[in-house]
């Protein structure tokens, strides 16, 4: 076969030589194969200079002069030698191949010998995720009350007129008018072809039923053929279902966002693989949204699947940014993993679509939980929210700004983000943790306290700190009555949560024993507990390894309440020290 591969090959094969043992570790050689590749594919190869990868890969500051910095045909040999070692390895099996010819910076695609030259390209390589097109047209059906309930029949109609509101005010997105559907209902035609007649590219309905004196809403996003690609459950009170309305359709559109900056500029529909890459995405964010040490784990498999399934579409790799970070914020993975993961999947994100808004969340997400890089994060931050709606984005810049003491700011942040996604669980843990941190202990009671039982588990273990150090107890007794051991016990950071609870109850027994026996927990969450027992030397040691191992949570040494015993002591202030030098105070 002499043909070029196509790109979404080549793009692959790039991801698998990036995530190779090969490139491990060697960060600014992958961006360096990943610019040369992409502004080849982009048809920019011949002006691939010394001079322009210089300053576009290693922003040397003045411009790179190449008479006097050699940098770039050091690291060109470098590259060379490192894509040999991985195709007579890892790479032998890669259908494609990519080479960087001695004295060019241009690189080469082709199929390799013996592989690829006797069969065409798989069927998918050759269909377009997202054919030329005018955005995503989509209809909204109109929602069944099951019962004959006037109230949730009136519910149900509302939630139908909010959710068309909500999306056709969306860049990229069209939707069809409520006569246009109730027509083609009326005319006892099918869903396929309504959406055929329409020219639909998804369609939305859904259900209301009354579950335990509440309302129940299912919805359902499916296909033009009638594949179900998405489904979401809400419980709603039964009070106030006027706003539950404008919170399920805000949720919903937020969900549902097509992160595409040209599919919002409306150059592009979706085509049927870009609808199946969509469905593990949303998919993925849901269990992402859930926090939970086993929904990390199913959520990044997903994102990855995407990654393999659809190379060229951003969304898959800032799933799998956002995941090992969220993955690193709750001890499940180190330091050095979660950043090696994150920065290439977000990196390759936005060198697929440089306009997504989830894909430079992603990359301030990184500089600002694992590299602790306030101008870097800011920055960041500040480039996502101008992009577009998102509501990640706004909730880890609100946590961030908590880091910083900037509280103005970051309540603004929660604001906005709890505006564009109202029901999440993300939002309960961000704004109950930053809360605490920030010692605003009547405001995290007073917009939590009346559903404690409903919070996610990280959520209502911090509320129950604030109830202490705040309140009058009682909230975190119950709290503690009703918490199963086994449901935090695969949370590094919430395994001694409930001895936690107890000791600084005055009930050390448990606590005494779990420090006894060494837990498997992170150690912040060791230190919290060895200081609500009073033991400040053991305090002291986990406090210095959650430094030294660069946990997440090291972050809020300066600030939690239940380190306080321990501090104006010289020991702490050493410990201070040592923690602004691991961050980089002065970044």
């Amino acid at each position: 076969m002499t043909e070029t591969p196509p790109a979404v090959a080549i793009r692959a094969v790039l991801e698998r030589i990036r995530s190779s043992e090969v490139f491990s570790g060697s960060e600014r050689l992958c961006a360096f194969l990943l610019f040369i590749v992409e502004e080849t594919l982009a048809g920019r190869g011949a002006s691939l200079k010394e001079a322009v990868i210089g300053n576009e890969v290693y922003r040397r500051g003045p411009a790179y002069d190449p008479r006097i910095d050699s940098a770039v045909r050091v690291e060109a040999r470098r590259l060379r030698r490192k894509l040999e070692d991985y195709y007579r390895d890892e790479g032998a099996g890669d259908e494609v191949r990519i080479d960087l010819p001695t004295g060019r910076y241009t690189p080469d695609f082709h199929w390799q010998a013996g592989l690829a030259a006797s069969k065409a390209p798989e069927p998918a390589l050759q269909e377009e995720m997202f054919p030329e097109g005018r955005g995503a047209a989509i209809a909204v059906l109109p929602f069944r009350a099951l019962s004959q309930d006037p109230v949730d029949e009136s519910f149900a109609d509302g939630l139908t007129d909010e959710l068309i509101y909500a999306l056709s005010r969306e860049e990229g997105m069209h939707v069809a008018s409520r006569g246009a559907t109730l027509h083609g209902i009326a005319s006892q035609k099918s869903l396929a072809d309504i959406a055929s007649e329409l020219g639909i590219d998804a369609l939305i309905q859904g259900t209301v039923r009354r579950v335990a004196g509440r309302l129940r809403v299912t919805i359902e996003v499916s296909s033009a053929r009638g594949f179900v690609v998405w489904s979401d459950r809400f419980d709603t009170p039964d009070e106030d279902l006027l706003d539950f309305e404008e919170k399920i359709a805000a949720t919903t559109l937020n969900r549902l966002r097509l992160d595409s900056s040209r599919m919002r500029a409306n150059q592009i529909r979706p085509g049927p693989q870009a609808l199946a890459a969509f469905a593990g995405i949303v998919r993925g964010r849901l269990f992402l949204d859930r926090q939970t040490p086993e929904s990390l784990g199913r959520a990044m498999a997903m994102f990855q699947q995407v990654a393999r399934t659809a190379p060229d579409y951003a969304r898959g790799y800032s799933g799998i940014a956002d995941c090992a970070c969220d993955m690193y914020r709750l001890g499940l993975i180190g330091r050095d993993e979660a950043a090696g993961q994150a920065r290439r999947a977000a990196t390759q994100a936005i060198a697929l679509d440089p306009s997504s808004v989830e894909a430079h969340a992603s990359l301030a997400t990184v500089a600002a939980w694992l590299d602790f890089d306030k101008v870097q994060a800011e920055a960041s931050f500040t480039t996502s929210i101008g992009l577009g709606e998102n509501a990640r984005a706004r909730r880890i810049f609100g946590a961030f700004l908590t880091i910083l003491e900037r509280h103005g700011e970051a309540e603004s942040m929660f604001r906005q983000a709890r505006n564009i996604e109202p029901i999440s669980s993300q939002q309960d843990i961000t704004e109950a943790v930053c809360h605490f941190q920030s010692r605003r202990f009547a405001l995290l009671l007073e917009r939590s306290g009346a559903s404690a039982r409903e919070l996610p588990l990280e959520a209502a273990f911090h509320l129950a700190l604030a109830d202490i150090f705040g309140g009058n107890g009682r909230l975190a007794a119950e709290i503690t009555g009703s918490w199963s051991d086994t449901a935090a016990a695969a949370f590094p950071a919430l395994a001694l949560a409930q001895a936690e609870l107890e000791a600084l109850a005055s009930r050390p027994q448990r606590a005494e024993h779990l420090l006894a026996r060494r837990p498997p927990a992170t150690r912040f969450a060791t230190a919290t507990l060895a200081a609500a027992i009073g033991d400040e030397s053991r305090a002291f040691a986990a406090l210095e390894a959650t430094v030294a191992e660069r946990e997440l949570d090291r972050a809020w040494i300066r600030t939690d309440a239940r380190l306080d015993r321990l501090r104006n002591t010289p020991r702490f202030d050493q410990l201070m020290a040592l923690h602004l030098e691991s961050i980089g105070a002065n970044r």
